[in-house]
């Protein structure tokens, strides 16, 4: 089994209701707020900043990190990489090895996975798995409404009295693309009915052949909000529904191990926590099991609740001074 030492995360401190972005195009948009970057904040301060957390949560030092594996579908540059960043920024070796994950935001889960398979194969002894995202949306557009930013980290390794572990994991690999957002454009989503159905099938598919089927916290990260619960009601689990689309947004892959940062926060020892990290082509379903009651110094709640509003104007700024369109 991998054990999970420490975990963290993280989400930019100011937020726009996402009634007034559609405000400034006389539209209406259903309840919640967006999160928004700061001018000086990207996907690598916020990776940092959730990859800090974890290691702090386990106590452990950045030198002792064997490989760092990290996620993202929002990088600005076509060839850089995040890994590499994160990895210095933690203090990690020269010798450490590092991975990058992109494309969708199952690149969260695929990056878990890669890293339970390298402590597996006595690879690394300690992996640093960290999935950040500052989703861009084109002015206008029923998108820019929900374009979040956020980031979590999770700190792997073997330890007696772990923080929780990891019990099962499931795949379905299923093809299907559906949403898809090309370079420097806005997200088109094509049938939205049929898109749900296609992930419902995908999620129920993965997390069906967990060996597990008693959870009593559940994230299923999604572009919308509305797709996590009636997944949860399709797979008829009697488990909390976790997720922080509401307060911050869709943040894809940083969203899903935001997400899972939350439902961790909220478990207690021996409950046990169901993720559904989907993407275009499929679902990765992880169960994990909480070991003790520790928490982060920094929870998830403690930055959802912290919080400042800005008006649209300045969440264009933001975002125009961040790079992020």
């Amino acid at each position: 089994m991998t054990d999970f030492v420490g975990y963290g995360s993280y989400v930019p401190r100011y937020r726009i209701q996402r009634s007034d972005i559609a405000a400034q195009y006389d539209d209406h948009a259903r309840g919640g707020e967006t999160a928004v970057p700061a001018h000086d904040e990207d996907v690598t301060t916020m990776a940092v900043e959730a990859a800090t957390t974890a290691l702090d949560h386990a106590g452990a030092a950045g030198s002792n990190v064997d490989l760092v594996y990290a996620a993202t579908t929002s990088d600005p540059f076509d060839e850089r990489g995040l890994a590499p960043h994160v990895a210095h920024a933690v203090g990690a070796p020269e010798r450490v090895r590092v991975g990058d994950f992109q494309g969708s935001a199952r690149a969260a889960t695929n990056a878990l996975s890669a890293a339970v398979d390298a402590l597996a194969a006595d690879r690394a002894g300690t992996a640093l798995v960290v999935a950040s995202d500052v989703l861009s949306a084109p002015q206008g557009t029923s998108a820019e409404r929900t374009a979040g930013a956020g980031a979590g980290a999770l700190l792997l390794g073997h330890e007696s009295d772990p923080v929780a572990e990891l019990v099962g994991e499931a795949s379905a690999t299923t093809g299907y693309v559906g949403r898809f957002v090309p370079t420097a454009g806005a997200p088109r989503e094509g049938d939205g009915r049929f898109n749900r159905e296609q992930y419902l099938a995908a999620v129920t598919q993965a997390v069906g052949a967990l060996d597990a089927d008693d959870f009593d916290h559940g994230a299923f990260p999604a572009h919308d909000g509305g797709w996590g619960r009636k997944a949860a009601g399709a797979l008829d689990i009697d488990a909390e529904h976790v997720s922080t689309f509401d307060a911050v947004g869709y943040a894809a892959a940083g969203g899903v191990l935001l997400d899972l940062a939350a439902a961790l926060d909220a478990a207690t020892a021996g409950e046990r926590v169901l993720l559904a990290g989907y993407g275009p082509g499929g679902c990765d379903a992880v169960s994990i099991e909480r070991r003790t009651d520790s928490l982060p110094e920094t929870t998830t709640e403690t930055y959802l609740d912290s919080k400042e509003y800005v008006p649209y104007g300045k969440h264009r700024q933001f975002r125009e001074q961040g790079g992020v369109a």
